[in-house]
């Protein structure tokens, strides 16, 4: 019976997150949570604890990431593996499972309130650096629909903002059971509350001094070339892509990932240069082929320059297949030819001193892994992507949530350009300025203002530690409270 409780509470906890946003649901589920652990804390079969939390991970997992069996249906030869997708949702399961039972057998005398939100952020954060890492799991998530709400990615980043939401959720469990924790929260508020409030006022009282005027005609190209889609040729889409060059006056000109129909294996480019007016700049999705490698790359075109940027961050079994040798029945799957990882900076330089983030594809979940000494000053972000492998339903969606959420931790305009949608432009408190629809063929225009926003990444960094050493207050607070 207990892992029937647990597995419907994993679907419920799903529902938190795009495309429902039932937040309400937080404030029953996470007290439940914590009524049930609080329980268990005389168990001490380890077993018990890792069979219900493998069975809560499951039913979230199942449930938020079902569209992850959506690329097997793409093409017919790889419709019978569909079920490999199960692999990802059981591993993840364990994962999650294992840090709990880990962290609840060694937290046994810490309130359950606070022990529930660090086992949640821990898994986040160690899901999100596992191997290859997946960082598509994040509570931050549950505020991405609410622009006054995404103040705390802003301010705390990621991992943090996941803590103090998972948090509030466990709050009713105080007022439910009735136990006496005025001390230990008054306690408590005074080294974490406090200083998180000083930081937000100071940070609101900062003025930014490098604020650019500056403004750039952008226009954005949602094509909608479907991958199955025998009849579209190449040759169809090249004359697709040139007709809606030649008809913008724009001064940036943006598709989605890998839109450009032919392997380049040179970056001559002459077509494309010469559909291009002068001082336009063209963006564009293209699979590059060099020393016997390929590359998932975004070109940046003018009609006297060609400079790219090649994807770092590979979708594991959808852009190279490891071990290879001795996964070749997955073949069908991928392909017989791994993309390789780029090594080029992630800055694209254009005219006039303005620069920009180029971000491929789901590189943009990896939040720690996109800015550095060399980019965190750009004027925004550029995110192409092809969300036709997604689905039609939950996936695409929290793809562009995920981006919302970015924009507003880095503080930077992001521009989303997707080949079947949804693509938008996202200020950088991470509010959609203008989007289209899902697999809708559509273009649209946008003035870019310019700004050099101030960004708070290490400030993150710092919160971390700050919370981190905060834990471990706590812990050794009720340690000895306990002795």
């Amino acid at each position: 019976m207990s892992i029937l409780i647990y597995f419907i509470l994993g679907l419920l906890t799903s529902l938190l997150f795009p495309p429902y946003f039932f937040l309400p649901l937080g404030f029953i589920i996470f007290p439940f949570l914590c009524l049930l652990l609080d329980l268990n804390r005389k168990n001490k079969n380890k077993l018990n604890i890792f069979k219900n939390f493998s069975f809560f991970g499951f039913g979230f997992f199942i449930s938020y990431l079902f569209w992850i069996k959506n690329p097997f249906f793409v093409f017919e030869e790889t419709k019978n593996f569909f079920l490999v997708f199960l692999l990802l949702i059981i591993l993840l399961s364990l994962i999650l499972s294992l840090v709990f039972t880990i962290i609840f057998k060694l937290g046994k005398k810490i309130p359950i309130i606070f022990l529930i939100p660090f086992m949640f952020t821990i898994s986040e954060y160690i899901i999100s650096v596992f191997f290859y890492g997946f960082p598509w799991f994040t509570f931050s998530l549950v505020v991405s629909s609410n622009e006054s709400l995404l103040f705390s990615l802003k301010f705390f980043g990621t991992l943090i903002s996941s803590y103090l939401i998972i948090q509030i959720f466990c709050l009713p469990f105080v007022f439910i059971t009735k136990v006496k924790f005025k001390k230990e929260i008054g306690f408590l508020s005074f080294f974490i509350v406090l200083p998180i409030v000083f930081i937000i006022i100071s940070n609101f009282n900062s003025k930014n001094n490098n604020f650019n005027t500056n403004t750039i005609d952008l226009e954005i190209f949602q094509l909608n070339f479907k991958n199955n889609d025998e009849s579209l040729t190449p040759e169809k889409k090249l004359n697709t892509i040139i007709n809606n060059i030649q008809e913008s006056t724009a001064d940036l000109l943006i598709f989605g990932e890998n839109n450009f129909p032919y392997l380049l294996d040179n970056l001559d480019l002459k077509i494309l240069k010469e559909s291009l007016k002068e001082n336009q700049v063209l963006i564009i999705g293209a699979t590059r082929f060099d020393n016997n490698r390929y590359y998932n790359s975004l070109i940046n075109i003018t009609k006297s320059k060609v400079t790219y940027f090649d994807k770092i961050i590979l979708v594991p079994f959808g852009e190279f297949l490891p071990l290879r040798d001795s996964l070749t029945f997955l073949e069908n799957i991928v392909g017989p030819n791994n993309y390789s990882s780029g090594k080029e900076e992630r800055i694209i330089n254009l005219p006039n001193n303005i620069s920009f983030i180029p971000v491929i594809c789901y590189e943009i979940v990896f939040y720690w892994k996109l800015l550095n000494k060399l980019n965190y000053k750009s004027n925004f972000i550029i995110n192409i992507t092809n969300d036709f492998w997604f689905g039609k339903y939950i996936g695409p969606y929290q793809h562009l949530y995920l981006t919302k959420i970015r924009a507003a931790e880095f503080n930077k305009t992001t521009i989303r350009v997707s080949n079947n949608g949804i693509s938008a432009v996202i200020d950088n408190n991470g509010s959609i300025i203008k989007n289209t629809k899902l697999n809708n063929i559509e273009k649209f225009e946008h003035k870019l203002f310019l700004q050099e926003n101030t960004n708070f990444v290490n400030q993150h960094l710092i919160l971390k530690i700050y919370f981190f050493i905060i834990f471990l207050l706590i812990t050794f607070y009720y340690l000895r409270k306990n002795v």
